[in-house]
């Protein structure tokens, strides 16, 4: 089974499946504030930066399909999938330790990753901004051909870099990529977890998620072989819609 963005758009996470508004995270660098959405491969928050005294966004490693919350703590659903929930874990932080390494305008900056809860979180860049899929619906004047051209050139050159540290982004399309007030385009949203799936067994690949009318033939494939390629699929698709 594949998980589409449909699927995805509509999926709420249950109020005990997710950590408590005021958890602390981090030996107390991290305060939770609010909730900020859920997918199949994770969990957002706003939180503050006790140490550093700002807003901040948390993501959680939370694949729903393979594991559950017992308190705080993460747990496989099955002990089939305690070896695919550790090697997300670990594509996870291996994601989060390459992105904190590229430092790049246009990609979300990550400032720390670490394991709680039998799982792992990075602390990400809080964007001040509105996400392309809402700026067609609501706004489209705003993308004047110029302006489209100019948002692409940014994103090949991020998605370049990205490349070169060995990562693939996997999940482009315009709801992942953010417009700052600045106007600066910003990547989000990463996808390790998302490959790892891919090359899973057939039970597991019903993780793998795809968005209808931006993800790569391969993507639909459990056990293919993502590459570059698939990201400027992606992205291609994300601005024939635009």
């Amino acid at each position: 089974m594949l998980i589409t963005d449909q699927d995805i758009a509509v999926q709420t996470i249950p109020a005990d499946q997710a950590l408590p508004v005021g958890t602390m995270l981090c030996d107390d660098q991290f305060t939770i504030t609010d909730h900020l959405g859920a997918g199949g491969f994770g969990i957002t928050y706003r939180a503050s930066d006790n140490v550093l005294g700002r807003t901040i966004v948390i993501k959680e490693c939370f694949p729903t399909d393979l594991c559950v919350r017992h308190g705080r703590d993460v747990a496989v659903r099955s002990r089939a999938h305690v070896e695919q929930m550790g090697s997300i874990i670990r594509n996870f932080m291996r994601e989060a330790r390459s992105l904190a390494k590229l430092r790049h305008p246009n990609v979300v900056g990550v400032h720390r990753a670490f394991e709680e809860n039998s799982t792992a979180y990075m602390a990400l860049d809080l964007i001040d901004g509105r996400d392309l899929a809402d700026i067609l619906q609501r706004e489209p004047q705003l993308l004047s051909p110029a302006r489209i051209v100019d948002i692409l050139a940014q994103l090949l050159d991020a998605i370049e870099k990205v490349h070169d540290v060995d990562l693939l982004h996997r999940d482009i399309s315009p709801d992942n990529i953010l417009i700052e007030k600045s106007g600066t385009p910003v990547l989000i949203d990463f996808g390790a977890a998302r490959g790892d799936a891919s090359r899973q067994t057939r039970a597991v690949s019903a993780l793998l998620v795809v968005k209808d009318g931006y993800s790569p033939h391969e993507l639909y494939v459990a056990g293919s072989e993502q590459a570059p390629n698939s990201d400027l699929y992606a992205l291609a698709a994300t601005f024939y819609h635009v």
